[in-house]
């Protein structure tokens, strides 16, 4: 018996199942992702329908249910299972019949904006050069959806940059621009002026600097508890307002001498 786990809220179920009947619903899972809807799970396949294991086993962490799925889980239905639909060569794997995988293609429902993600390494050449294609494909994959385009560039970085393409710019700068199945959409490139995203690090310290500093002449007002314990010395002159002891002792001589006088008479 195979045991896992699948954290649901805050329980957890403990879900028993036979390799067999595992590796029967797995390739099942696969037959629908690979031969109907990649584009649901964010997976644009080459031209003969592969996909590599990695890119597979990175949509299966992201499912309920199927995390807990590794290579060895895949390999297992080629051995477990006798109707599974699927050939694997080295590290890629397809569906047998590919007659109702989507096909990319021309499109009069685009969408205003589309969305991609970089990787933040990435940005700064991006920023400057525009997008290209990464990872061997010959196509930088779009969605109209913002949370799967993030889904798919956190397959690239935990925290990826978000870039906003304005498709009427994009066809206007003479771009091609195709719809692969119902959630993906496809061009060969992305110049500088078709996308929108964040100032880079450089620009935002820039900013900082030339932005004006408020200019106050009020001495600032001290708080009533900072004078606690402290001592302010008197800086005024008060020297005028008391005698000194020469005069003080010149009146006490006149005193006595008037008081002598009087006794003498």
């Amino acid at each position: 018996m195979v045991k896992f786990f699948k954290k649901d809220k805050e329980c957890y179920e403990e879900i028993s199942m036979k390799p067999e009947k595992q590796c029967e619903q797995l390739s099942r899972f696969l037959q629908y992702m690979l031969g109907r809807a990649p584009d649901e799970f964010g997976l644009y396949l080459d031209k003969n329908g592969w996909c590599k294991i990695k890119h597979i086993l990175q949509v299966l962490s992201e499912e309920s249910g199927w995390k807990h799925i590794r290579q060895g889980n895949i390999r297992e239905i080629f051995v477990l299972t006798q109707k599974h639909g699927l050939e694997m060569q080295n590290d890629m794997i397809r569906i047998m019949d590919r007659s109702l995988l989507p096909v990319p293609g021309p499109t009069d429902k685009l969408p205003k904006l589309l969305f991609t993600y970089v990787r933040q390494r990435a940005y700064p050449h991006v920023h400057k050069k525009g997008v290209m294609p990464l990872g061997g494909k010959d196509v930088v994959v779009m969605a109209g959806d913002d949370q799967l385009a993030l889904r798919i560039g956190k397959r690239l970085d935990p925290k990826p940059i978000k870039l906003t393409v304005n498709t009427h710019q994009l066809i206007e700068n003479g771009n091609s621009l195709e719809q692969y199945g119902e959630s993906l959409f496809l061009t060969s490139y992305i110049p500088t002026d078709c996308f929108s995203g964040p100032p880079l690090p450089d620009d935002k310290k820039k900013a900082r600097k030339h932005k004006p500093e408020k200019e106050s002449n009020k001495t600032p007002a001290i708080k009533p508890h900072e004078n606690y314990g402290a001592f302010f010395p008197q800086l005024e002159d008060t020297t005028g307002n008391k005698e000194s002891r020469k005069q003080r002792s010149k009146k006490e001589i006149q005193w006595k001498k008037e008081r002598r006088q009087k006794k003498r008479r």
